[in-house]
């Protein structure tokens, strides 16, 4: 039986402002966003990270019911478990890295371990947005987890309704983000790459996306910098994407200049999902003079192909 909710998955490589569309997502009537749904067994129910309310898992009200719907209780759900089954998605214990496991979710006969993984993980997954649709009565789930395995994950499942909002941003934007020395949430920094590393990720994991489309999938592509500058507008198009169309007061929380958050449930993602109030909306372009003149040509050289099909580089006999 096909669920009559939406998952609408967030993908994108990270340092693409997806915590804070997700937010303003979550805004809108109808939606409802949960924040990075894979890492609800580890870095919440594990670790015993807030979320965005400021709360544990198991001391907010709204986790708690969905706790309660969804299995009974979070006491017994099995999150070592779970999280040994993510990352045998993964291939987190294997010599193979993370692109090897997307041709296993499309076509999961190449092994039976693999499908037999991957239909229990897909069962957790569909009991808790089972959960998390009836405690919200909402109609569009966003789940902001982004990871490639996770979105073809949920995408392979015959019964979600799954629709793949595809963020891309300037991956030397990207590249020089991934640079920066920033404190997690919890212990130690995130991880630092070097700009041509950040362009190859770049590259695979868009390409993995554009895949998902190309097999049928239904996929809304939105640029983060056309967000940023104009929201109104983006949030309409994904919102009509997704069969919700708006009216212009259910926009009222945009201004001109920025947009006003209030209090959200988002699991795991940046320090964003925390923020209440008025948040400015800025366009994030340092990586023009943040990137010497090598490095921007290293990232051009290794991500172009995608940079001209998403619009970043002129194509050939252009204006």
């Amino acid at each position: 039986m096909t669920r009559d909710y939406v998952v609408l998955c967030v993908a994108a490589t990270g340092m693409s402002g997806t915590t804070l569309l997700s937010r303003m997502l979550g805004r809108l009537p109808g939606f409802v966003a949960v924040g990075e749904v894979g890492h609800l067994w580890d870095k919440s129910l594990i670790d015993g990270r807030a979320c965005g309310c400021g709360r544990r898992v198991s001391e907010c009200p709204f986790w708690g019911e969905v706790g309660r719907e969804a299995f009974g209780g979070w006491d017994r759900v099995d999150a070592r478990s779970a999280t040994g089954l993510r990352g045998r998605l993964l291939l987190n214990h294997t010599p193979l890295p993370h692109p090897f496991a997307l041709p296993l979710i499309l076509h999961p006969r190449l092994s039976s371990t693999y499908a037999e993984n991957l239909a229990r993980y897909g069962d957790l997954l569909v009991r808790l947005y089972d959960g998390i649709a009836r405690v919200s009565g909402a109609r569009v789930l966003v789940d902001s987890m982004k990871v490639p395995a996770h979105v073809y994950a949920v995408c392979a499942r015959p019964d979600l309704n799954g629709h793949v909002l595809h963020v891309v941003r300037d991956s030397r934007g990207v590249a020089y983000s991934n640079t920066k020395l920033v404190k997690r949430q919890g212990e130690g920094y995130r991880v630092q790459r070097t700009p041509s590393k950040s362009a190859r990720r770049w590259l695979w994991i868009n390409q993995a996306f554009r895949t998902l489309e190309r097999r049928g999938v239904p996929t809304t592509l939105v640029r983060y910098e056309t967000f940023v500058r104009s929201p109104r507008e983006e949030l309409r198009r994904i919102a009509g994407d997704v069969g919700a169309p708006l009216a212009e007061e259910d926009l009222a929380f945009i201004a001109d200049d920025g947009v006003t958050l209030g209090e959200d449930h988002l699991i795991a993602g940046n320090r964003v999902r925390f923020a209440k109030g008025p948040i400015v909306l800025r366009a994030d372009e340092d990586w023009r003079s943040g990137l010497s003149s090598a490095q921007r040509l290293a990232v051009t050289a290794w991500s172009w192909p995608l940079l001209r099909r998403f619009g970043y580089l002129p194509t050939p006999g252009g204006d």
